[in-house]
């Protein structure tokens, strides 16, 4: 797939089939988010990469308690969730993350894979919750750094069609 139609087909996928991404695939999406641009070239993120599915599971739970949905599922059931933090104390942290989670989902898609950005863990009310914080530790996000966001990634049969592109959002001064 050529890089622009890997763009132009990406869409949030919240459909996943029960079947585990290899570990291939997983370093290749990887070493695809390691080349995002960051702000002085600081490569300063640290990336999680979750395949339990009792973790999995834990963080739903706790997710889904903290903003009163109890059958809330995190991750829309998808096999693999990548955790893209920083550290804390630096807004330039999270346009770095977020451009290495765009490298995430467009190799995933690259790759036949479906991906969704899952941005509950970056809640600042879960950072009060000790035992998110657990988690967190658990799926060795460093002491001192803060979600920026995380893809869920997986297989799926559906890839959902894009929707019309809002009108007059782009300015032109020749």
């Amino acid at each position: 797939m050529d890089a622009l139609e890997c763009i132009l087909s990406r869409r949030s996928v919240r459909n996943y089939l029960d079947k585990e991404v290899s570990d291939k695939d997983i370093e290749t999406i990887l070493e695809a988010a390691k080349f995002a641009p960051s702000a002085m070239n600081n490569q300063g993120w640290h990336f999680s990469v979750i395949t339990n599915k009792d973790w999995l599971a834990k963080m739903s739970k706790i997710i889904g308690e903290t903003f009163s949905n109890p059958n809330y599922n995190v991750t829309y059931h998808a096999p693999l969730l990548i955790i893209v933090s920083h550290k804390d104390g630096n807004l330039i942290y999270d346009h770095d993350g977020s451009c290495a989670l765009e490298n995430i989902f467009l190799s995933a898609r690259a790759l036949g894979l479906g991906s969704c950005w899952i941005n509950q863990l970056g809640e600042p009310i879960l950072y009060k919750n000790p035992k998110f914080m657990e988690l967190l530790k658990e799926a060795g996000v460093p002491e001192g750094y803060r979600v920026i966001g995380s893809a869920a990634i997986g297989y799926t049969n559906e890839f959902p069609l894009a929707k019309e592109r809002k009108e007059h959002t782009i300015s032109y001064l020749k």
